[in-house]
């Protein structure tokens, strides 16, 4: 097999998150079976592309891809749950994607035994969780001795949001002043405003008061250290790992090169540490947790 089999994906952060788990799944025993889950698993997108990917990388394996999303958000669109199910269904007739996909509120527990999956991803979700504390507990929860957890987000320091493409716009809590902000950097050529005027029509006054009802009550960005202290309340291990691969692998796109679907596993925490101390600010992170612990295990 050559990676030139693996299509391309739809967006690039799906081929950094199907690499990370090609890379912590290379090792595992011929014959496994792998349980993974998808959280905010949306339009299914994700899930198709790792069901129909992982096999080629790794035939050795078996894997069962799980996903769930929330109804509650106020951000997906009546019916997309649906829409997702006949989508993954078409792709791949022959799971049946009813039993694999939840749909739950943002308070309820993952409706997961204890210990169920060897990997979790998440992709441009944890900027959108309220209760950071519940989706941790839950990783370490659903999480098997030994697992991992992948996620790929946003962090609170970079300096352009990411959904409007409008610089500190995600640091205003002040509503007058955060609805002021979009308007006049919309005004000013910035940003999506342009776009949507040209596409659906939309004046300036709908659109910054509509996305400053989106940046207030649908976006929850917090801080490197944050996360890190989540993890660490909650019994994981957690790094940036792999962060800096996501932006060489944007770099080698626009030179044209084939993509790499695995990683190197010998690594410098130094150079990853310094890495994402620098692309915080820049655009998306990848927040890496382990369920491992050894030095309670020794005599």
């Amino acid at each position: 097999m050559t990676t030139s089999q693996i299509q391309r994906a739809k967006s690039q952060t799906h081929e950094h998150i199907l690499s990370i788990v090609q890379t912590e799944t290379q090792h595992f025993e011929a014959g496994r079976r792998v349980h993974l889950l998808d959280v905010g698993c949306g339009d299914g997108h994700l899930m198709v592309y790792l069901m129909e990917s992982l096999p080629l990388l790794n035939p050795t394996l078996t894997y069962e891809v799980y996903g769930f999303d929330v109804n509650d958000h106020g951000v997906q669109v009546q019916g997309y749950f649906e829409e997702s199910i006949r989508f993954l269904t078409a792709r791949l007739p022959d799971i049946l994607w009813a039993e694999k996909l939840s749909l739950i509120t943002s308070s309820d527990p993952w409706p997961y035994p204890d210990r169920q999956f060897d990997i979790i991803v998440s992709n441009q979700v944890l900027e959108h969780v309220h209760d950071h504390d519940l989706f941790f507990s839950e990783i370490y929860r659903t999480l098997r001795d030994g697992g991992c957890a992948v996620h790929l987000f946003p962090l609170k320091h970079h300096l352009i949001e990411s959904h409007l493409w409008l610089p500190f716009v995600h640091h205003i809590k002040h509503f007058d002043l955060l609805r002021f902000s979009i308007k006049g950097l919309s005004r000013l050529g910035l940003g999506k405003y342009l776009a949507f005027k040209r596409d659906i029509g939309m004046n300036l006054d709908e659109y910054a008061e509509r996305n400053a009802d989106f940046i207030h009550y649908f976006t929850n960005y917090l801080r490197y250290q944050d996360f890190l202290n989540l993890a660490k309340r909650y019994k994981l291990r957690a790094s940036y790992r792999y962060t800096q691969e996501y932006y060489y692998r944007k770099a080698s796109a626009m030179l044209g090169r084939h993509p790499v679907f695995t990683y190197s596993t010998h690594r410098s925490g130094l150079m990853d540490w310094l890495a994402v101390a620098f692309l915080k600010y820049v655009s998306s992170v990848t927040l890496f947790l382990e369920k491992k612990e050894t030095y309670s295990s020794k005599e």
